[in-house]
């Protein structure tokens, strides 16, 4: 079965990595795939290297919306539909959503399936903005065949807006590679030591794109909150992105002394989540986040907004806390509250492993969808 990917950039993130996954555990001997994605993004490496895939990188996929870019693109990505007569086109992410959902319409592709990785519209939007990221939705998921999404939270707020009626819509939760997640051996003091860290008080962490969605600034205030009452702690930003001179900007105004590290993006997540003992989330708006996923799985206590389906990961109180989306201040107070009780700390990151079980294994993600696969070929 012909089947193609399509998904707006190759950055460091859920939606692609989640892709990522995907495509290396379908079953070989059914599914020949193709990935349509943009030309420039960290992750390229890892979607030109996938085995048994062909990958197309389109310089005209770009996020930002541009009417004159996006209609080539979707030319673009027509010809290919057209070239290779796919069974299946299988969008990720808004934009690849859109552009590719209508280029495989014109192309009379059979099947068009959509992942929403976070739905385009939020309340942090204009209003005729909000509105028209809605009916956009609305009209191509006509011609939809099933709109996937990978929490309920998604799933309910697509039904309230009325994007599609619910017969459209698929559950298929994240994957990760759970296994080595959770038997890692990470030397972590040698670990501490390339990271910069000399000392062994705790560490705190965050793993995200520096853009809005995000809200790195928050992160930051936090964690010079948390300093401020307590010294002794490390902070870490692992992550790139469009807000890291303002993130810099905001650290030279904060009394962190040193403690704050920003790595970059990293590879190596696993091993420094070993190292970490909090992990936090301070988004406006998600999907449903998959760090939280890679950090209940090691037994991280998890400080996050109340965003997307961040309920569906973190018990609050059991395996972490969930905060107000802008509050700081409220970050703030259950990262230090988690640090100031050890035997909290104990029983939150003894729930937290048990939190992530088989069901959020990429085996398990393949499954479902490769019974969705066949189920609507």
């Amino acid at each position: 079965m012909r089947i193609c990917h399509v998904i707006t950039k190759p950055e460091l993130g859920g939606a692609q990595l989640s892709t990522l996954n995907l495509i290396s555990n379908l079953p070989e001997d059914r599914y020949q795939v193709s990935i349509i994605t943009s030309s420039s993004g960290i992750l390229r490496p890892e979607f030109q290297g996938l085995k048994h895939a062909t990958a197309y990188f389109l310089p005209l996929l770009t996020r930002l919306i541009n009417p004159i870019v996006d209609i080539l693109a979707l030319i673009h990505i027509y010809l290919i539909y057209r070239c290779n007569r796919f069974k299946i086109i299988h969008t990720h992410s808004s934009k690849a959503g859109v552009v590719g959902r209508w280029a495989a319409l014109f192309a009379g592709v059979p099947a068009i399936l959509h992942t929403v990785h976070g739905w385009p519209f939020n309340d942090y939007q204009l209003f005729l903005v909000k509105r028209f990221y809605i009916f956009l939705e609305r009209i191509t998921a006509v011609f939809t065949t099933k709109i996937i999404c990978v929490s309920k939270k998604d799933m309910e707020t697509g039904l309230k807006y009325k994007i599609a009626p619910r017969e459209k819509f698929a559950l298929v939760r994240y994957g990760i590679p759970l296994y080595r997640f959770k038997h890692s051996n990470c030397d972590k003091a040698a670990k501490k030591k390339e990271l910069g860290i000399d000392n062994d008080d705790p560490v705190v962490g965050m793993i995200a794109c520096l853009k809005p969605q995000k809200a790195p600034l928050d992160y930051i205030k936090a964690c010079a909150d948390v300093y401020n009452r307590m010294p002794g702690v490390n902070f870490l930003l692992i992550g790139d992105g469009v807000l890291k001179k303002r993130c810099r900007q905001e650290l030279d105004k904060s009394s962190l002394n040193g403690r704050f590290i920003f790595t970059g993006w990293r590879r190596d997540i696993s091993e420094i989540l070993d190292i970490i003992d909090i992990a936090v989330l301070t988004s406006k708006w998600e999907g449903c986040p998959i760090a939280a996923i890679e950090a209940l799985s090691k037994g991280k206590p998890v400080v996050a907004t109340d965003t997307g389906g961040i309920r569906e990961l973190v018990k609050d109180g059991i395996t972490g806390y969930i905060t107000t989306p802008g509050m700081y201040k409220d970050t703030a107070d259950r990262i230090s509250r988690i640090l100031t009780d050890r035997g909290s700390f104990s029983k939150m990151s003894e729930e937290a492993g048990k939190s992530i079980d088989d069901s959020f294994d990429i085996k398990a993600m393949a499954q479902a969808m490769d019974d969705l696969y066949k189920g609507i070929a």
